[in-house]
């Protein structure tokens, strides 16, 4: 069924820590009220990005507060799948075709129930007095293109099973949580997806998941959910994993 849609009312500084620990505690108290914007209700399913669009001049965009989306985009058959989650930055709508021969089939599916600001002109004003605000909100922009450059870095590896070995961890950098029997990835990630994930056919990375398994590096948990056993791959020493690590 396709994603419902069901407004409300948002405060993007108290929606999202990051952007309240940029202010001060005086400042914060104003910019809560100022920041307030209209929210989308997704539920999960497909998600017709192109219904939330509007004019140019009154939409920036949105933030994601709270769910899990993917953006899936497809050529000639051949598709990669794009995780976004709690505080990322997107324009769904917007697809620069100007001087590309390649066509590409772009689709949105919401996972978990979601909840995205609306990035309008009329809040873009409203924050201008806390500027710091409007840099962190394009900074998520640029760690989204971060991300994507090293998934498509461990895309190039050979192995399937490297492939899911590094994705996983990668992954874990972001939401991963530390439990006493390894790190939880609480994603939605079923052999299907995994494969959209790191360039694979399914039964490749069937086959690769159980050879990984009974190396002990993972285990899948009982809500379908990922488990990672020991420590990161040596290849991710120069990554930074250690927001995961410091979850509890």
């Amino acid at each position: 069924m396709p994603a419902s849609i069901r407004p409300s009312r948002v405060s993007i500084v108290d929606a999202d820590p990051e952007l309240a620990e940029l202010l001060s505690a005086s400042e914060r108290e104003v910019a809560r009220r100022e920041a307030v914007t209209r929210a989308l209700r997704l539920a999960p399913g497909p998600w017709d990005s192109a219904a939330a669009a509007e004019p140019a001049v009154h939409h920036r965009g949105f933030l994601l507060v709270d769910g899990l989306l993917t953006r899936e985009v497809e050529v000639l058959g051949r598709r990669c799948v794009e995780l976004l989650g709690e505080g990322d930055v997107l324009r769904p709508w917007t697809w620069d075709e100007v001087g590309s021969h390649v066509q590409a089939e772009v689709a949105w599916a919401v996972l978990e129930p979601a909840r995205m600001a609306v990035l309008d002109a009329a809040l873009v004003q409203r924050i201008a007095p806390w500027p710091q605000l409007g840099v962190e909100l394009f900074n998520r922009g640029t760690r989204r293109a971060h991300t994507l450059a090293v998934c498509l870095a461990i895309s190039h590896h050979q192995r399937v099973d490297d492939r899911l070995r590094l994705t996983l961890w990668h992954l874990a950098e972001r939401w991963g949580r530390v439990t006493a029997d390894g790190i939880v990835v609480p994603l939605s990630l079923p052999h299907q997806r995994l494969a959209d994930l790191v360039g694979a056919h399914r039964p490749s990375v069937t086959t690769a998941m159980g050879e990984l398994a009974r190396a002990g590096v993972l285990s899948r948990r009982e809500d379908g959910t990922w488990l990672l056993h020991g420590s990161p791959p040596q290849e991710l020493g120069r990554h930074r994993y250690a927001p995961a690590l410091g979850n509890g």
